[in-house]
């Protein structure tokens, strides 16, 4: 393994291999749409394959503990619990038209291909937040407890992602966005940063999200986290809690580990 990286990643790589039986291969590409992205190997699978974007320096660190992390949830549970969230155009239709009034309204301000692009944007992106965050949030507090030496870069990455995420909270942003968007977006943020906030001790991240007006929504949310268990059979628990506080539950559905089809890096959140 590459002795660049400091002993927590590697320790990280050592216990996946450990757990699995196979090794993370990393992958340089460009046109990632994220920092980093693992595709977790399969039986047929022979190593798991780790996508990173270039030039993102020591926080390459972190997002590759990060990733890491996933494998390792869903690889600790039963094969019968591995299931996977995924979306589709029938999926995607169905929660189009529940924001359809707030895209009539806006199509009449942009250019349609604007507007289908912007739209794909809203629904990928809160699926991805909405499937993601419940593991995200446990992945985290294990980096902290168990890897002190990637504490700096977990801390640099993290305030990273927090900077972007609070330019939701802009007045333009939320004047042109749809409410159900909006709260979900919003409201699942709060309870990611406010969770790690206080656990990370970074009183940064909690602040912001404590003067807005999702602060009662993330509260919610991070109550229903902390009724399901901290394994992946909780993750899925969680995420199926928080859509159907968000009425998203139909926005997306759940396979078998096993049977993603092979280029789920790209379709598959």
């Amino acid at each position: 393994m590459n002795t660049n990286f400091p002993n927590g990643v590697n320790q990280i790589f050592a216990e996946v291999k450990s757990i699995t039986g196979k090794e993370v291969q990393l992958v340089e590409k460009k046109d990632l749409d994220t920092y980093a992205s693992v595709k977790i190997a399969r039986k047929s699978m022979p190593v798991h394959v780790m996508y990173f974007k270039p030039g993102q320096t020591g926080i390459m660190n972190h997002l590759i503990a990060h990733e890491c992390g996933h494998i390792l949830r869903i690889y600790g549970v039963e094969s019968a619990h591995r299931l996977v969230p995924f979306h589709n155009d029938q999926l995607k239709m169905i929660a189009l038209k529940d924001i359809e009034p707030e895209i009539q309204k806006l199509s009449k301000m942009i250019s349609f291909d604007r507007l289908v692009h912007i739209a794909n944007l809203w629904y990928i992106g809160t699926i991805k937040q909405l499937t993601n965050f419940p593991s995200d949030i446990m992945i985290e507090q294990w980096i902290y407890d168990k890897y002190p030496d990637l504490r700096p870069y977990q801390k640099q990455s993290l305030e990273k992602q927090y900077y972007e995420a609070i330019q939701a909270l802009a007045g333009q942003v939320e004047k042109i966005t749809p409410v159900k968007i909006l709260k979900a977006s919003n409201g699942m943020n709060c309870a990611f940063f406010n969770t790690l906030g206080i656990y990370l001790n970074n009183p940064t991240f909690v602040r912001k999200y404590d003067k807005s007006n999702y602060v009662d929504i993330g509260n919610q949310l991070i109550g229903l986290r902390k009724e399901s268990e901290n394994s992946y059979i909780g993750d899925v628990d969680t995420v199926n809690k928080w859509a159907s506080f968000f009425q998203m539950a139909d926005w997306f559905n759940w396979m078998d580990f096993e049977n993603i089809p092979a280029n789920y890096i790209d379709t598959f959140v």
